[in-house]
């Protein structure tokens, strides 16, 4: 059911709404099998502050062997060879208590769709977590390893929280306000900055820049003395991370106050979010200051992991109910929607203001762009690049693409109004005029030269102009409004920043680089295809020419199929080129032929939730595909 039938349903009794299973509460599961993910729950993060003592204290080579100690089955009698076997023991029980949740959540009978792909996804990572930590102790502790071991960590337990929540917590098909809304989108931002932040956390540990600072808030006695010493700059870095997340994650906290309302579970998070983050200041704070000693390096990583957890319990909870169901949710807000909140003499708040002038920049687009960006600096660098570096080319792209979303925005401003998907955004809303969003689209486009050209270099900067004038005028201006092959020849400014990324740190375009360029372009289509099979009705309210609204439905499925079996052909050249090694390849051949199994699935079942599930798994398709490129130079590397 549609939208539209819905909003013209909305008088009916709740018996006929009943009658569609997205519009019924999830049925509850048993209290044994909520127990036991909690359980899970605490024996994963205590395994994971384990992992954070044997650091600290020097174990992690306590046991040099795998899976043995030592040769033996029972460690040696020796403080480091007991902590690291104990660490590995837990590891064991906490597999089993993993497995146990999976298993009996499987077999409750109450999980959904989404929640079934996270209980299938846990044994597969949990496996390869296994397989890494044997991969850390044989090369001894490259950092790297060390940060990849603990960012599938915190996946694992990321997963874990969100299938207890559901657990616990059935969804339900109801409406949600825009204040609701808007608290998701704030905290699943909130998720991707923790992540962030705790990556960047443990390579800053495992490089030895934890030490590099003293004091806080300064810096060995300066404020941000970049280039200073040896490590400065990582550990700089990490606190300027540090600070900003706090910040969102304040941000949440107060919205979550005031969306709570009589949401006790929701409330409750909001609270323990709160207190964790002012707990991981304080440990923070206090381990620089004072030399960062072993027992300040666990209890750094013990909170940064309960942050962690709690902001993705808040974001499961916010999202998990009372919410419309899926098909409303991405379609977009359905008339009535709840307007942005106003002041008494008419005016939009001004942190509503705030709020839409950023959302003209389009953020969760900017972050996939950025991710692609930094993708090809470390891979044109066989490591992290200079941190100045990295920062001006992240910073410069940035403003570009924020400036080009923006300045789209403005010149999609008629059709924005007849999509409800766009309905709400800045100008359709009435919160930004159109001049006003011109000119913001305008000035961040001539920051973004600015910073490329001064801070990075010229090439970098005409490419990144380049693209941006390309995404205006060929795509958003002409082709979109014009061709059915919009998407195809338009995704070249998509593709241009892993170009761009490359450039900045090597001045110049390589064989690699084209690769990198090739493999956003040919991503574009089956990415995007099956989003409009999920929106066509909006395209074709506003008359935009896309392949669902003039070709149909049937041949869009077999473009994508098509585009996704060039894409997973191309990904895998790269290999044969010589350009990545077998790591990659067995990576590149996983990714994308799950990526051929989801699009034969589209073409088979020729519905929305294949083109949903396709949809979704593209986004992740490409970081998984980039992480596979940086794994397979590092590990080489080492």
């Amino acid at each position: 059911m549609n939208v539209v039938e819905r909003a013209s349903r909305s008088g009916s009794s709740v018996e006929s709404r009943s009658q569609n299973p997205r519009d019924r509460t999830v049925p509850g599961a048993s209290p044994t099998v909520r127990w036991v993910s909690l359980a899970a729950i605490v024996a994963t993060y205590t395994l994971i502050v384990m992992g954070g003592v044997v650091r600290a204290s020097g174990s992690g080579l306590g046991c040099p062997d795998w899976p043995l100690c030592h040769g033996r089955l029972l460690p040696p009698a020796g403080i480091h060879s007991i902590l690291e076997f104990s660490h590995r023991l837990l590891g064991a029980v906490a597999s089993i208590a993993m497995l146990t949740t999976v298993t009996l959540a499987l077999r409750s009978g109450v999980l959904r769709q989404r929640e079934t792909v996270i209980a299938f996804a846990i044994p597969p990572l949990l496996l390869a977590q296994i397989l890494l930590g044997a991969v850390t102790v044989a090369l001894e502790l490259p950092p790297m390893i060390v940060l990849v071991h603990l960012g599938m960590a915190l996946i694992i337990i990321g997963l874990l929280i969100t299938l207890s929540v559901r657990l616990h917590r059935p969804a339900f098909a109801t409406s949600q306000d825009a204040g609701r809304r808007r608290l998701v989108r704030i905290a699943t931002g909130g998720v991707g900055a923790v992540y962030l932040l705790a990556l960047t956390g443990a390579y800053t540990r495992a490089s030895g820049a934890s030490f590099a600072c003293a004091g806080f808030p300064t810096c060995n006695g300066a404020f941000l003395p970049f280039g200073s010493g040896p490590g400065v700059d990582v550990h700089l870095l990490h606190r300027l991370l540090a600070f900003a997340v706090a910040a969102h994650l304040t941000v949440v906290v107060l919205r979550t106050r005031r969306e709570a309302g009589a949401d006790r579970a929701l409330e409750r998070a909001g609270w323990l979010l709160g207190a964790c983050l002012l707990a991981q200041l304080a440990i923070g704070a206090t381990a620089v200051s004072t030399g960062v000693p072993p027992v300040a390096q666990a209890l750094h990583l013990a909170g940064a992991a309960a942050v962690w957890a709690a902001i993705v319990a808040l974001a499961v909870i916010a999202a998990s109910g009372p919410m419309r169901s899926v098909d409303d949710v991405e379609a977009g807000p359905a008339p009535g929607f709840d307007a942005a909140p106003q002041q008494p003499g008419g005016k939009p708040l001004v942190s509503d203001r705030i709020h839409a002038y950023v959302s003209l920049t389009k953020p969760r687009i900017i972050s996939l762009l950025l991710v692609t960006t930094l993708a090809g600096m470390v891979l044109a660098a066989n490591g992290w690049p200079p941190l100045g570096l990295m920062l001006a080319t992240l910073l410069g792209g940035a403003l570009g693409a924020g400036g080009a979303n923006a300045i789209n925005c403005w010149v999609d401003r008629d059709i924005d109004s007849l999509m409800r998907r766009t309905v709400l955004r800045a100008i359709p809303s009435g919160i930004v005029s159109p001049a006003q969003a011109l000119a913001f689209g305008l000035v961040l486009t001539i920051a973004s030269f600015a910073v490329m050209a001064v801070f990075v270099n010229l090439l970098s900067a005409l490419l990144t102009t380049g693209s941006l004038l390309y995404y205006v005028v060929i795509y958003t201006a002409w082709l979109k409004r014009a061709s059915v092959h919009n998407i195809v020849i338009g995704g070249a400014a998509g593709a241009a920043p892993p170009l761009i990324g490359w450039t900045a740190v090597t001045g110049e375009i390589s064989l690699l680089a084209v690769f990198l360029f090739a493999t956003v372009f040919y991503w574009t289509p089956p990415h995007f295809w099956a989003l409009s099979l999920l929106i066509k009705g909006d395209y074709a309210r506003a008359k935009v020419p896309m392949l669902p609204v003039v070709r149909g439905d049937e041949e869009t499925r077999r473009q994508i199929l098509l585009y996704s079996i060039l894409l997973s052909a191309l990904t895998a050249s790269m290999f044969a080129f010589g350009l990545l090694g077998p790591i990659y390849l067995v990576g590149s051949l996983v990714l994308g032929g799950l990526l051929i199994l989801y699009s034969v699935q589209l073409c088979q079942e020729a519905d929305q939730a294949a083109a949903r599930r396709l949809y979704k798994y593209s986004l992740l398709y490409l970081p998984l595909l980039f992480a596979a490129m940086i794994m397979d130079r590092q590990l080489r590397f080492f």
